[in-house]
């Protein structure tokens, strides 16, 4: 037997418009491999993608939500319109989190007193 330690990203989201916290787990593999996982309300789901090109973060911002959200749906088990949409809502989320996050860092890197960083203009 074999154990591997990866490093993983986890943050929760709150306060997503007419949606419960959300838990995100994000594996970045490297060579645009990833693997991400939502859970929301008692529900999850996980998808992996072998052939990103990119980040597994860069992936979710860019990628068409209603397609990361059908590779996340279990092929087992009924799929109804709902489930879906409610899947894709919490796509949407995790994507507008991550876009967020990408804009307040970029800002914070921008111009920064604390650590000493001057904006560039």
């Amino acid at each position: 037997m074999r154990i591997e330690t990866n490093t993983a990203k986890v943050f929760t989201i709150f306060d997503a418009p007419k949606l419960d916290p959300i838990n995100v787990v994000m594996m970045d593999y490297g060579g645009g491999a990833g693997r991400l996982i939502v859970a929301c309300y008692g529900d999850s789901w996980t998808g992996y993608w072998g052939a990103m090109g990119t980040t597994l973060e860069d992936f979710v911002c860019s990628g068409e939500a209603d397609y990361i959200a059908g590779k996340m749906e279990p092929q087992l088990g009924k799929r109804t319109k709902s489930k879906a949409a409610y899947l894709l809502r919490i796509v949407e989320a995790v994507r507008e989190a991550l876009r967020f996050n990408a804009e307040m860092t970029a800002a914070v890197r921008v111009d920064c007193p604390v650590f000493g960083l001057k904006g560039e203009k």
